[in-house]
């Protein structure tokens, strides 16, 4: 029934009350005057109803969202097509920025130090002025849904959220290895540490390179260092507090250090690659699918890379092993995504936010970019490649410990980091003068951030 038809029949209604209440007067002149009155009241209620009946529910009209976003993450999971989706359905537009991956934080800044127009964009807490400058939406339903380690991540100093989970994957660390190397071999994937050097000699006797870096490129180096933090926070949990306390340092722990004796032992023996200064994140990769090279320490993201390159390549992944044998990885928080505090659109941003990080889009995401989810309510483990289903067996058994970047309060020293690195790798420095530059370039850094304790 069209809105006409509905205003013409309360209208008749209204009237018919009218003249069954006049008549009723005629027969009776006492009270008339008190009929007279609830005829008129009852006629005027009668024809605001049918009017406020008539008329459809306002909607906000449409608004454009801004959305920076460094250009490589336009690549993963058909975003665009999300947000495309997303439009449809409010009929609000997002105004999506790719930005160049090394030009981006400097240019969120500047929008966000400026006054600039901002709604939504990417990021970490220890980038912003968190409560000047991003908007609080603790409270939102997709808390219930994280894991723990990505929940956690979420929180700021203050105990409150300020962000969306992104729908990416989460990132680990650890060796990927070329199993058909390790067949040939008769080798499997070590545990402990004495494990791995006696599979490290059987590869080098083979004519293989053991262990492929890439240090041309300090951050595909660093990827070790970040299956490092992870064992020794599986080896000891508080070890993050005790480090952002001060109430110990690097050079305290002895798992830490055990882990960089093995690299020093690694440079000595000859089973790193002899180019290593020189190779880069490409060759690296090539190296493994082509079985020249057995093992490489890199991140969960290098394995569509390597796909690429063929997509029949047996990848593995084992964590990196201890002492013990007790094997644990890092793993990420979620990406955060964050809406500007002076956003002129925190509504719309909110809307387009919460339905991209709901179960059914996150979905879409992962299985068109498979990895390991932040969300307990999605598992894309039959889409994954072989060594992702290895990690997220891991991350289900809860052998997990935080993402030490993420955990540490102090700002990582990159180029003093990647010097330092680059010097144990080629055995100019031994594993002991390693971890004091590495604990006195932190301690510095400490220092210059102010940090309270330091």
């Amino acid at each position: 029934m069209n809105s006409a038809i509905r205003k013409s029949g309360a209208i008749a209604a209204a009237s018919a009350l009218m003249l069954a209440l006049a008549a009723c007067g005629s027969n009776n002149n006492e009270g008339a005057s008190a009929s007279s009155e609830a005829t008129a009241s009852a006629t005027a209620s009668a024809l605001a109803s049918a009017t406020a009946s008539s008329e459809p529910t306002a909607k906000p009209d449409p608004v454009t969202v801004s959305y920076i976003a460094a250009a490589s993450q336009l690549n993963y999971g058909g975003i665009k097509d999300l947000i495309a989706k997303w439009e449809a359905q409010t009929g609000n537009k997002v105004d999506i920025q790719a930005i160049q991956d090394d030009q981006y934080d400097n240019l969120v800044k500047a929008k966000l130090s400026g006054g600039g127009d901002i709604d939504i964009f990417f990021g970490a807490y220890a980038k912003y002025d968190v409560p000047n400058q991003l908007l609080e939406i603790s409270g939102e339903p997709f808390e219930s849904r994280l894991n723990d380690i990505a929940l956690a991540s979420m929180k700021y100093a203050d105990g409150k959220i300020y962000g969306f989970p992104s729908p990416m994957a989460l990132s680990s660390w650890g060796a990927f290895y070329n199993k058909k190397v390790f067949a040939d071999l008769g080798l499997t994937p070590p545990k402990t540490l004495d494990e791995l050097n006696q599979t490290l000699e059987k590869i080098k006797t083979a004519d293989k390179t053991p262990i492929y870096f890439a240090a041309k490129d300090g951050w595909t180096m660093l990827q070790h260092r970040n299956g490092v933090n992870g064992v020794i926070g599986g080896e000891d949990p508080t070890i993050w507090d005790k480090l952002n306390n001060n109430q110990i340092g690097w050079k305290d722990i002895p798992g830490f250090l055990e882990q960089y004796k093995q690299v020093e032992e690694w440079s000595k023996k000859g089973y790193l690659n002899k180019d290593l200064l020189t190779a880069t994140y490409e060759k690296q990769q090539q190296m493994l699918v082509k079985g020249d090279a057995a093992i490489i320490f890199q991140g969960a993201f290098v394995v569509p890379e390597l796909l690429k390159i063929d997509p029949a390549a047996e990848i593995g992944f084992f964590p990196l092993p201890n002492t013990d044998g007790s094997q644990t990885i890092a793993l990420t928080g979620a990406t955060q995504v964050y809406i500007a505090k002076n956003s002129k659109h925190a509504e719309a941003s909110k809307d387009l936010l919460r339905f991209l990080s709901d179960q059914a889009q996150v979905q879409s995401y992962l299985e068109i970019s498979p990895g390991v989810s932040a969300f307990k309510d999605v598992d894309v483990s039959d889409k994954m490649p072989e060594s992702l289903k290895e990690i997220q067996n891991i991350v289900n058994s809860g052998k997990l410990s935080r993402h030490g970047d993420e955990a540490y309060i102090v700002p990582l020293p990159y180029d003093d980091m990647v010097a330092a690195y680059s010097e144990l790798l080629a055995g100019k420095i031994t594993a002991e003068e390693f971890v004091k530059k590495n604990d006195d370039m932190f301690r510095k850094n400490a220092k210059i951030a102010k940090i309270p304790g330091f």
